[in-house]
């Protein structure tokens, strides 16, 4: 931004350099900058200052005051009203929850595979205080229903009737099976029996 000023204070002083006693005036000033910037000499002169260090330096800092005032706005009390008032509509819920879903698939995949967090985990679900809560969990009212309402839903479910439909066929064709050879058994023994008479 220096560059610039410095820019239209020699413009400034080189427009005052000519004949005229009266100044010129901003939109003037501001034609005759344009003008020069659009000259091959601008353009050099714009590449030649992005090129240089100090001005790359400036940018930075200029990029760390925007990252500042961003956090800052991010977590002041009227973005954290916004946000609670944003998540409150179901479908941005849902559409932030979709566009996350593949950042999420891919830390729960590192977690599973980092063994600390496992062993965190372990202990987390092992402890006593744990265990009992777990209890009461399932043997709540709440949870018997719920576990009854899928019990339920994954017997009629049509992919798995075809399957229970197969295994109560081969249930009784095994009974068949098998009482006609005990029948079969008992038949020869009366036959033993009269022939030993």
């Amino acid at each position: 931004m220096k560059y610039f000023a410095l820019i239209l204070l020699s413009l400034g002083l080189l427009s005052g350099c000519s004949g005229s006693s009266a100044p010129p005036s901003y939109e003037e000033n501001k034609k005759m900058l344009i003008d020069a910037l659009q000259t091959e000499d601008g353009k050099k002169a714009i590449r030649t200052l992005l090129d240089d260090p100090a001005f790359k330096e400036l940018l930075v800092i200029d990029n760390e005051q925007v990252k500042k005032s961003v956090e800052q706005t991010m977590l002041s009390k009227e973005a954290e009203e916004f946000w609670k008032k944003v998540y409150q509509d179901p479908k941005f819920s849902e559409t932030m929850a979709k566009s996350m879903i593949k950042q999420q698939e891919e830390l729960m995949k590192a977690l599973m595979k980092d063994p600390t967090y496992l062993q965190d985990l372990e202990s987390f679900f092992g402890s006593a205080d744990m265990k009992k809560e777990l209890g009461k969990v399932l043997q709540s009212s709440d949870m018997r229903k719920e576990m009854q309402k899928v019990v339920e839903e994954t017997i009629q479910s049509p992919s798995l009737q075809s399957k229970w439909q197969k295994l109560v066929e081969e249930a009784g064709s095994q009974k068949e099976s098998g009482g006609g050879s005990k029948e079969e058994s008992g038949s020869s023994a009366q036959k033993k029996g009269e022939t030993e008479k």
